[in-house]
């Protein structure tokens, strides 16, 4: 789901990636399928590439992805890549905020973050990696496709698909540094990268791909693992949900951008939504804001568009119809806007009432399923919306063979704690461990969770990830 586009610091340098097979290792793929598109040799080697893959509809597709390697310094002892970090992005709206365009532009953002783990990591694991974070797709040069939002299984194939060509790739480098005998490979994400690490990992577990990949596990943190469990908590949570108080109020989502993007995805992907419409689910008047013009254009930063939402209701709007909206009725919408200023800039908050966005049919049916569940055997737009939503769930239809590491704040009210909850539930055997991280919403959760990585702060859990079975 969504994080705010991190304006946070650490400079960091460089670029990506290389590294030799081990002598007995065959190359996972066929050589020489992947295109490099920018490739910079400094304090880390730095690449974007291009690689094959396959759309929604099963059909060939060419994505993209960054790499970024560590190299020893002088100061090493030792030259061997200790593991291969498999980096999935957050939420975003804007084509310059992805991993590729990272590394043309020093976008601030958690790619950023995740690349400066191979020069600047405390922990030696995370340090001497290789750290490989695709672009999903309708980024990077698929910017003109549709992005698949939470669309799981696609994704996941999509990201290993990566992981496979960025291998090959390092291993064709001149200067790749060898792989160590015991080097590991780790999915790593926050929000909607949590979900997509998760979705990787099950992927390589499902395709057996755990061994040639030397996978560990994961560290998921914050991610929506199941859509049914995250949009009941925004129909019925009250503020007092897992123990704690929060602002949150039923009825209500605290970040808008995220249901038109999780309609839209379920529409675009899944056999099951096709012939529906984003205007099937949603009201009129959120439509039109604007928002699936600001999703298709790719231009607009999550950032952006709730500063959009926030105009809208000091100064009203006028629909592209000609419709006029008066800043009351645009704040009966989003009944809550604020503007705060920090040392990074200024920061919008911005909640929208359900009753308002939805299409007053469509939520009366969706409160109804939510509170009874129905069969969704019932061929009707909520029936198999909720079937997209099992469909695409992270908390059943598999038993996690690796480690997970979760980490959720019990005070976020974008994507609930629920969503750990459902994957305990049907996975009480599982191996995981749980970090309950702080006291603050999701997007100041998840720069304090990134910020956190080069240190020293989950020494233990991924200690305990990286070690043996």
């Amino acid at each position: 789901m969504h994080m705010k586009k991190i304006l946070c610091l650490i400079a960091v340098v460089s670029l990506l990636f290389s590294c030799q097979d081990p002598e007995n290792e065959k190359p996972i793929v066929p050589e020489h399928e992947y295109k490099i598109l920018s490739y910079t040799d400094n304090k880390t080697v730095s690449v974007t590439y291009s690689y094959p893959s396959i759309d929604e509809n099963g059909n060939e597709i060419t994505l993209s992805s960054a790499l970024v390697a560590w190299k020893p310094t002088d100061q090493d002892s030792v030259d061997e890549i200790k593991s291969v970090i498999i980096g999935c992005h957050i939420t975003i709206t804007s084509n310059g905020d992805c991993p590729t365009s990272y590394l043309k532009s020093f976008v601030m953002g958690d790619a950023m973050l995740l690349f400066a783990l191979p020069s600047q990591a405390d922990i030696p694991e995370l340090r001497r990696s290789i750290v490989i974070m695709p672009d999903y797709q309708g980024y990077g040069v698929s910017k003109d496709r549709i992005h698949p939002y939470l669309s799981e299984e696609l994704t996941a194939r999509q990201v290993t698909d990566a992981v496979k060509y960025g291998l090959q790739l390092y291993r064709d480098l001149e200067n790749a540094q060898p792989f160590a005998d015991d080097w590991k490979s780790i999915c790593i994400g926050y929000s909607q990268g949590g979900a997509a690490a998760l979705s990787t990992h099950k992927y390589i577990e499902q395709h057996e791909m755990d061994e040639e990949l030397h996978f560990a596990g994961s560290f998921c943190a914050s991610g929506p693992y199941d859509l049914t469990s995250t949009l009941r908590y925004y129909f019925e949570d009250d503020g007092r949900s897992f123990g704690v108080q929060t602002k949150h109020r039923r009825m209500t989502s605290p970040e808008p951008l995220v249901i038109p993007l999780l309609i839209k995805g379920m529409i675009d992907t899944d056999p099951g939504m096709k012939g529906y419409s984003v205007s099937d689910y949603l009201s009129k008047q959120f439509l039109d804001t604007g928002i699936m013009d600001w999703i298709q254009e790719k231009e607009k930063t999550t950032d952006q568009i709730r500063a959009e939402f926030y105009n809208m209701c000091e100064k009203g709007h006028t629909a592209k119809d000609g419709t006029c909206y008066t800043p009351e009725q645009m704040q009966a919408l989003f009944p809550s806007h604020i503007k705060k200023q920090n040392i990074a800039g200024t920061d919008y908050e911005v909640t929208a009432d359900l009753t308002q966005m939805f299409d007053p049919e469509a939520l009366e049916y969706l409160d109804y399923y939510l509170q009874t569940e129905p069969s969704t055997e019932n061929d009707d737009i909520i029936s198999n919306l909720m079937s997209a939503f099992s469909r695409n769930s992270l908390v059943n239809g598999w038993e996690p063979k690796h480690k997970i590491v979760f980490l959720h704040s019990k005070y976020d009210t974008t994507v609930p704690l629920s969503n750990y909850y459902e994957f305990l539930n049907n996975h009480p055997e599982a191996k995981t461990r749980f970090i309950p991280f702080g006291k603050e919403e999701h997007q100041s959760t998840g720069i304090k969770f990134l910020l956190s990585l080069t240190g020293t702060t989950f020494l233990e859990d991924f200690t305990w990830l990286f070690a043996e079975k």
